[in-house]
């Protein structure tokens, strides 16, 4: 239900309309990065980085990243549109999420790194990342 003090723009009146507010409700994704029980004692030594990419799979560059600095896991995100790092792009359709353990927030993946992904749709909820695989 959608409560407002003035009336709802044309575009975003009748059938159509409603398609596009669908699509802005759901940009976001959730769920739970898990780290695979083998790679606990290569957690880094100190401070660390969980990063998580949400990237369309035609696209290499990110829409959307997360990142948090020392997490506990099993980590619980929610990455919406404020997270966005592509103001022209909507967070949409399918989605595959990265997610990795780094010593360094850059975006590079380093050697050490601890990497997962998972496919997803936008406005899913209970997705699984396992971060599974250490960086040669």
């Amino acid at each position: 239900m959608l409560l407002a003090c003035q009336d709802l723009p044309k575009e975003y009146r009748g059938e159509e309309g409603r398609k596009k507010l669908e699509k802005y409700r759901k940009q976001f994704v959730e769920g739970v990065v898990l780290l695979d029980e083998k790679l606990e004692d290569k957690l880094p030594k100190g401070d660390y980085f969980l990063i998580i990419a949400v990237k369309n799979p035609e696209d290499p560059q990110p829409i959307a990243v997360l990142r948090v600095k020392n997490p506990e896991f099993p980590y619980r995100f929610r990455i919406s549109g404020k997270h966005k790092i592509r103001q022209d792009k909507l967070i949409e359709g399918d989605l595959i999420l990265s997610a990795r353990v780094s010593k360094s927030p850059m975006a590079e993946v380093q050697k050490g790194d601890i990497v997962g992904s998972a496919s997803a749709k936008a406005g899913e909820k209970g997705v699984k990342i396992v971060l599974s695989t250490e960086v040669p």
